[in-house]
């Protein structure tokens, strides 16, 4: 083989600080684009972003020359400070220290998708993975 053949795919889960309601409608599709326009920016592949109030996920491609903890450093980071700019209330916005990270196999990246892209009828009908929301 000439070239490095990477299939490096995470699942990030972020939380937000107290798990407080933080995360609003009107804001939520624009955060969205924010984080897809960061990972582009860190040669990472966005695959699937989604999440409910008090917290994110995120399905991504990431490449070898980057980790997961700079991922979720610089995604979190970033984040944080475009939500309080958006919102005009500097500090206020805050994800909580930790994250989740789950490596994802190349044949489950579709089921994991889906999870992602249902967030909100998971959370109302309860079909919930355990695994993935308790961070």
């Amino acid at each position: 083989m000439s070239r490095n053949n990477l299939q490096l795919y995470i699942h990030l889960v972020f939380v937000t600080k107290h798990r407080d309601f933080m995360i609003m409608e009107n804001l939520e599709l624009k955060l969205h684009k924010f984080l897809r326009e960061k990972m582009e920016e860190l040669e990472i592949v966005p695959l699937m972003i989604n999440g409910m109030p008090d917290h994110l996920h995120i399905l991504l491609k990431m490449p070898a020359k980057i980790t997961v903890s700079y991922i979720a450093q610089q995604l979190k980071g970033t984040s944080s400070r475009f939500m309080n700019e958006l919102s005009g209330n500097q500090g206020i916005f805050e994800w909580s220290r930790g994250y989740g990270a789950f490596t994802v196999s190349k044949k489950d990246v579709t089921m994991i998708s889906n999870y992602i892209k249902n967030q909100k009828e998971h959370h109302k009908s309860g079909t919930l993975s355990q695994d993935f929301e308790q961070v």
